[in-house]
């Protein structure tokens, strides 16, 4: 009977879709009524039910909103294929609700927000970030086609590096509105401050249309925050976790209850002399402990009330976290005996603790008088605290005649301790009008204000020698003696944009002239105190006889009223008046739009102290004239070509312009550019998109941008033979940057791919320093200095960024499973002035895994695992050491000389995820 049953069974599968959209029904229930065969549709909007008995049945087919099917048909033993076309319930009020925002946040929306879109665009809906194993936006936008991250000390994605192009090309949105950024050097934001908990979606331009900002030769990151729903919600997550580093060897932290915020110049005037009592001490001293779990939650709330007119959304989210590392770092000098070659001049081993804490809170109100008038409120405010421990082992080496391994080289004991808080406020009041019968003409307006700040209190370094005494520096280096710093910054921005839109109904109804403008006035203000010690007689005091911890020891405070003539004390401004218009028109199935930009600058800064040895205040204006053009020709329902060009700028940094100097103990001196200019770029975009499904891609394009005076950090001396080596920002004439890309989201039933790679090349020509001897063959004769052009990619380019995630979703189990790979290729980190020294990253790839379990309706249960190879971010110079046989530890290839590498660790989390709706 057994053998008869299995050849008379049979098989009948098909697809569920959409009546009027044929997209697929994902989660729509196919059932044999009277029996217990059913399937759920999959990804795809297939559904198979497997060995049926011959016999007649009748199958019943619902979804959420949908009117239910019900057939009935015969099995004869022979497999079957029936398609189901549902068409939505409009007597059923509720569910229609349902189903229609069901989109919001979904994969169907982020599709279809690329297809429709006037420029080239790629977007991550929130149920992408929710099954991820992401939890701030920096994770999220290294998924994106194209993109690639730079990241902090920590290990963690930071900043955002669009097709090749360094961070200072791009600019970040929230709610398509730009933010000032609170980083102490900087206008781009640390986007590891957002959580990705509080996004609807992540939208990233890669082209620009007249109506945005110019200052994005790269692309535009805009993080769609929640917004309120059709009906009450109420979400929310709590998650747990550690980082498998601080299990192996602990947590090193200080005790910041004393911490002082404000320098002795700032509690007590200018003219006050500081004393050794003024400073505490218990925010110095190391301690190591099995760090508390990270604790992560959010909790949005969402409604719509008074019959719909108003919306409310509000939401907060909480994060804190331990991450470490164990680092190697080298400082590569050239040779100064004519081999051209690197030399290591000292090496520091690093282990590092930093205690993060995120903290957001976000609301947003609307209120909808009718369909032609709307006003809206948003109110933003988003917090990240950094307190890190960095303990060195620093040794002094001579990288020409020194054996590391059997040599005596100087020995310091290093400790730093570093607190930072940040903090991005943002309000938005705005309204959207539609004026006639049949809203030909529109407008919109919003003014806003925001403010961005940054402070690094009492950021200490206390260094001993190798045999623990109190280290004792000449006066010629008194800026790398011990000190404790205090480091602020505040950004403020005051910005009004206004935008009108006419249909003239010229051709057709889709013809529109779009045109606005808005004035941004931005003030930054920065605020720079060290104090330098030494340690007082006996100079050397010994750790165990004169000393055991930090506030043993005897100091000396050098000056007393601190530094605060030092050019990084400063006050900046920047005024910028833009307009714009832009034409729209659909003929022959191709949607053109073209207009133009206007944007006028005025930059500038004032010295708080004014110094005869460099400029106290200087200014400059200037007038962008930035035209584009971009159409999208639809060759049927599912597939456009499109292509754009547009013309985009790139400004300075506040304080790249100002001639300051910072001494740093844990990398390179960095100092400013009084003669940095801005950048300027032609940017060609094309790309063919096939929607198979709402939430399926194809998508291949080609970019070109040509850049004049892109602006890179260098590493560069004062004097060519002398001085320290410094990280200068400078412009570097013209360069070309051009790649191809690949994006693809298929869904099988229950499997479902993504795939997205990118090829980037580009080419700067700059001069170099080369080192030789006069005569090659002579090792006396006199060393000479020749300037020769070198061609390079462009500092952060990778030629290959690659993503690729498998995902497994058992709807009947309610599993989701996803594991992704980031890899990210080699690339230029610091370029030298210096020929074949320029500092390169090794290719690095992270994979990460993510389960979610269903429980019920309204929870899951889910895991998160990140870095789970643990690859090391490794820095190298392509050219052999300048002494073949010098020894040193981390040198593992005798063609290339490692400067720098990090371990992180892998990070473990667990959590709870629940949503309630009406």
């Amino acid at each position: 009977m057994a053998f008869s049953f299995a050849v008379q069974a049979a098989n009948i599968s098909g697809f569920v879709t959409d009546k009027e959209t044929q997209e697929p029904l994902i989660g729509a229930t196919v059932q044999l009524v009277g029996t217990s065969y059913y399937a759920i549709v999959g990804l795809d909007g297939s559904y198979s039910v497997r060995n049926l008995p011959e016999g007649t049945y009748e199958v019943e087919v619902s979804f959420v909103g949908y009117q239910k099917i019900r057939e009935t048909f015969s099995v004869n033993g022979q497999n079957m294929k029936r398609d189901f076309l549902m068409a939505l319930d409009n007597n059923d009020l509720a569910e229609v609700v349902v189903s229609g925002s069901a989109i919001k946040g979904s994969e169907m929306q982020a599709r279809t927000l690329e297809r429709n879109a006037a420029n080239t665009i790629n977007v991550i809906s929130k149920k992408a970030i929710e099954l991820s194993p992401d939890i701030t936006v920096a994770n999220i936008v290294q998924r994106v086609s194209g993109l690639s991250v730079e990241r902090n000390a920590s290990g963690d994605p930071q900043h955002a590096i669009v097709r090749g192009m360094d961070k200072r090309y791009n600019y970040t949105l929230v709610n398509g509105v730009k933010i000032p950024s609170p980083d102490n050097q900087n206008r781009f934001i640390p986007l590891d401050i957002f959580p990705a908990q509080l996004l609807e979606r992540l939208e990233v331009s890669k082209s620009l249309t007249p109506m945005m900002e110019g200052d994005a030769i790269g692309g535009a990151v805009n993080m769609v925050m929640k917004d309120a729903p059709e009906e009450f919600m109420l979400e929310g997550d709590i998650q747990l976790g550690y980082n498998q580093i601080n299990l192996d060897r602990g947590f090193y932290h200080y005790d910041r209850s004393d911490l002082n915020m404000n320098s002795p110049y700032q509690q007590f005037g200018a003219d006050y002399a500081a004393s050794m009592g003024d400073f505490t001490t218990s925010n110095m001293m190391l301690r190591n402990k099995t760090p508390m779990p990270d604790i992560l939650g959010s909790l949005t709330y969402g409604d719509r009330f008074l019959n719909d007119r108003l919306g409310v959304m509000l939401g907060g989210s909480f994060q804190n976290s331990y991450r470490g590392s164990d680092s190697n770092w080298y400082r590569a000098d050239v040779d100064n005996f004519g081999s051209g070659r690197p030399t290591l001049t000292r090496l520091q081993e690093r282990v590092s603790s930093t205690q993060q804490q995120r903290a957001a809170f976000h609301s947003k109100v609307d209120y909808v008088f009718n369909p032609q008038h709307k006003l809206y409120v948003y109110a933003g405010n988003y917090f990240l605290n950094d307190f890190r421990v960095r303990e060195m082992l620093d040794t002094d080496v001579d990288g020409r005649n020194y054996n590391y391994l059997g040599g005596t080289g100087i020995l310091t004991h290093i400790t730093r301790f570093t607190s930072r808080y940040q903090n991005i406020q943002t309000s938005t009041l705005g309204g959207e009008h539609s004026f006639g019968s049949r809203g030909r003409f529109t407008m919109d307006w919003s003014g806003v204000y925001s403010l961005a700040a940054s402070e690094s209190p009492d950021d200490g370094i206390f260094k001993r020698n190798g045999e623990m005494r109190d280290f004792e520096f000449q006066p010629q280096n008194i800026e790398r003696r011990n000190f404790r710093q205090w480091l602020n910054n505040t950004d403020r921005d005051l910005t009004a944009f206004l935008n009108f839109s006419y249909a003239p109904g010229i051709i057709n109804d889709e013809t529109r002239i779009q045109f606005g403008g808005m004035y941004r006035d931005k003030d930054r203000n920065s605020f720079f105190n060290r104090y330098i010690f030494d340690p007082t007689s006996p100079a050397f005091q010994v750790e165990g006889v004169h000393w055991d911890t930090f506030e043993d020891v005897s100091w000396a405070l050098l000056n007393p009223r601190g530094n605060t003539s030092d050019p990084l004390n400063f006050d900046s401004y920047e005024k910028i008046a833009a307009g714009y218009i832009n034409t729209k028109w659909d003929v022959f199935n191709t949607e053109i739009n073209a207009g133009v930009r206007v944007e006028h600058t005025d930059q500038g800064y004032t010295l708080a102290v004014a110094s005869q040895s460099v400029n106290p205040d200087s200014s400059q204006t200037y007038i962008d004239v930035l035209p584009s053009v971009s159409f999208k020709h639809r060759l049927n329902s599912k597939m456009n070509l499109r292509g754009s060009y547009y013309k985009a700028l790139s400004r300075p940094g506040f304080h790249e312009i100002v001639p300051y100097r910072m001494a740093e103990e844990d990398g390179f001196d960095e100092r400013g550019n009084p003669n940095l200019q801005r950048v300027r770029a032609h940017n060609y975009d094309v790309r063919y998109e096939f929607f198979p499904t709402l939430s399926e891609q194809v998508l291949v394009g080609a970019f070109v941008k040509d850049l004049r005076d892109p602006i890179e950090y260098t590493l560069a001396r004062t004097n060519i033979f002398t001085g320290p080596l410094s990280l200068q920002p400078t412009n570097f004439g013209n360069a070309v940057n051009w790649g191809l890309e690949a994006d693809f989201i298929k869904y099988y039933n229950k499997i479902g791919i993504r795939f997205n790679y990118t090829y980037t090349n580009s080419r700067i020509t700059t001069s170099k320093i080369e080192r030789r001897r006069e005569n090659p063959d002579d090792p006396s004769s006199q060393l000479v200095q020749v300037s020769v052009d070198q061609t390079r990619p462009l500092q952060g380019q990778a030629d290959h960024i690659g993503n690729l995630s498998l995902m497994y979703k058992d709807q009947v189990l309610g599993l989701d499973a996803q594991i992704s790979a980031v890899y990210t290729g080699e690339r230029i980190e610091f370029v030298s002035p210096f020929l074949n020294n320029d500092h390169w990253s090794r290719p690095i790839t992270q994979l990460d895994l993510s389960v979610d379990k269903n429980i019920g309706k309204s929870l899951t249960v889910f895991v998160r695992v990140n870095n789970i190879l643990d690859t090391p971010y490794e820095l190298f110079v392509k050219s052999p050491l300048a002494r073949e046989d010098a020894v040193f530890p981390y040198q593992n290839n005798v063609n290339e000389t490692v400067v720098r590498s990090d371990r992180f660790g892998q990070s473990y989390r667990l959590g709870l995820r629940f949503r309630l709706n009406q």
